[in-house]
């Protein structure tokens, strides 16, 4: 059975000075689709009309939205218990969503009948007769690949996203016997199309909040010089560069101004429905990939869920 959802559309966050948060966003490569006095909206350089939404207010994290596999299933989104009924999308695309709450409170958007974007210029490839082999400036970031939310309450966290947005289980990590489970990366069902390695990570911690969200770049050289780019702008470098081993990930962790961790990404695996379900074992503090063991402050991060303001 294919899952409810084809993928992440966008993140909404909170901040207290939308400026600031554009000039971060920009310098982490996106682009600005919009601004008024209480939403900023950012593009990649793909065709969805917008990524990432910084609400104006106190730190924090509003919601994440999932695009619907079939429009038809946004009337079924909305007999959920606790929806909030089909509402149109007040932003640059428009569409149709449902709003509803896991089981942590956290704000959930499941869209539909967004207007596509045309694609931004690629970056050139053929060096031309003054060009020189080095790249200056922000990554280019293609598209949004997923997030991780820390929950206190992981294995009702894991039944209700597996059988609300239809999610398959990839890998789950444990910690000592195999019954202490820490976290379950879970992908979308699509069949025999090839998809990311997960689409949402759930880690067992003290208390609920958004752990990071994940940005796919245009190229693995721009996890280098976007991290050149964004060191010497003095921006709080968290984690990286590294590789996750589950799923072939190069990998790079920044920190938002308002404590929002942001995630360079790009992975060599994909998977698809009949991809094996695989049980990790792994070391104190998520001591598994390769590169430096994660610092504390990586593997404790929560940001905390805001109060939807309509």
């Amino acid at each position: 059975m294919a899952s409810t959802i084809s993928g992440i559309a966008y993140v909404r966050l909170s901040a207290p000075d939308l400026g600031r948060m554009e000039a971060f966003l920009e310098d982490f490569g996106m682009v600005k689709v919009h601004r008024d006095a209480r939403r900023l909206y950012m593009r990649g350089v793909g065709e969805a009309p917008f990524l990432h939404v910084t609400e104006l207010g106190e730190p924090g994290v509003v919601s994440c939205a999932y695009e619907l596999r079939d429009p038809a299933l946004l009337d079924e989104i909305a007999k959920l218990p606790g929806a909030r009924g089909v509402e149109q999308i007040d932003g640059p695309g428009g569409g149709k969503r449902v709003r509803v709450q896991d089981p942590d409170g956290f704000w959930l958007e499941f869209v539909t009948g967004r207007e596509q974007a045309a694609r931004l210029s690629p970056r050139a490839l053929v060096r031309g007769e003054a060009g020189e082999s080095r790249a200056l400036g922000a990554a280019r970031v293609e598209r949004i690949a997923h997030t991780a939310f820390a929950t206190p309450q992981l294995q009702q966290s894991i039944a209700w996203y597996q059988r609300t947005l239809g999610l398959l289980p990839t890998d789950e990590l444990y910690v000592g016997e195999p019954e202490n489970v820490i976290g379950r990366f879970s992908r979308v069902d699509l069949g025999d199309t090839p998809v990311d390695h997960h689409v949402v990570f759930l880690l067992r911690g003290q208390r609920a909040g958004l752990h990071h969200v994940s940005y796919q770049v245009e190229g693995v050289d721009d996890i280098f010089f976007g991290y050149d780019h964004l060191a010497q702008r003095d921006y709080d470098h968290v984690r990286g560069i590294g590789r996750h081993a589950l799923g072939s990930q190069i990998f790079d962790y920044w920190m938002s101004p308002f404590g929002q961790m942001h995630e360079h990404w790009i992975s060599q695996e994909r998977m698809t429905a009949t991809s094996r379900f695989n049980h990790i074992r792994i070391g104190d503090g998520m001591s598994y990939d390769t590169g430096e063991k994660p610092p504390e402050r990586f593997v404790k991060q929560a940001t905390p869920m805001v109060a939807w303001q309509d």
